[in-house]
Formats: C-alpha cells, sequence, structure tokens
C-alpha cells in the first residue's frame, strides 16, 4: 500500500486539475497524438504527458473516455 504526504496528494491533485483543463480545450474526436500535443503546449506535468503516451492510439470522443484509460500514480 502506498502511502502520500498531504504535498504529494495536493501536487497530483493540481495535475489531475491541469489535465481535465487541457481536456476540456480539446475538441473531440481527438486522436492520441492531437492528446499528446496540446498537453506539451500546455506544459503538462511530464508523469501526465508519460501517461497519455501509453494511451492506446485511437480517436477518443470525449474527456471521460481519455480519463478511463488514463492512470496516473
Amino acid at each position: 500500500m502506498r502511502h502520500h504526504s498531504p504535498h504529494t496528494s495536493t501536487l497530483e491533485s493540481a495535475a489531475h486539475e491541469r489535465l481535465l483543463g487541457t481536456l476540456r480545450s480539446i475538441d473531440y474526436p481527438a486522436t492520441k497524438d492531437d492528446l499528446l500535443r496540446i498537453a506539451v503546449l500546455d506544459h503538462l506535468e511530464v508523469p501526465t504527458i508519460d501517461a497519455i503516451h501509453e494511451l492506446p492510439t485511437r480517436d477518443y470522443h470525449g474527456i471521460s473516455e481519455v480519463l478511463k484509460e488514463i492512470a496516473l500514480d
């Protein structure tokens, strides 16, 4: 079982909020490459960009489809 300090949880929460903001700014459907490009342009955190890089290559039709596939540790 992993234990997070309150500081880590705050950072993870901030990263999640930034990801949501980026996902809300995207026109769907979007490809994995679209998601990666916008994540880099928005200067999202490296673990977030890495998680997007691991997504299956396909079209995503909304925020919920992306979030179902992303597992941020």
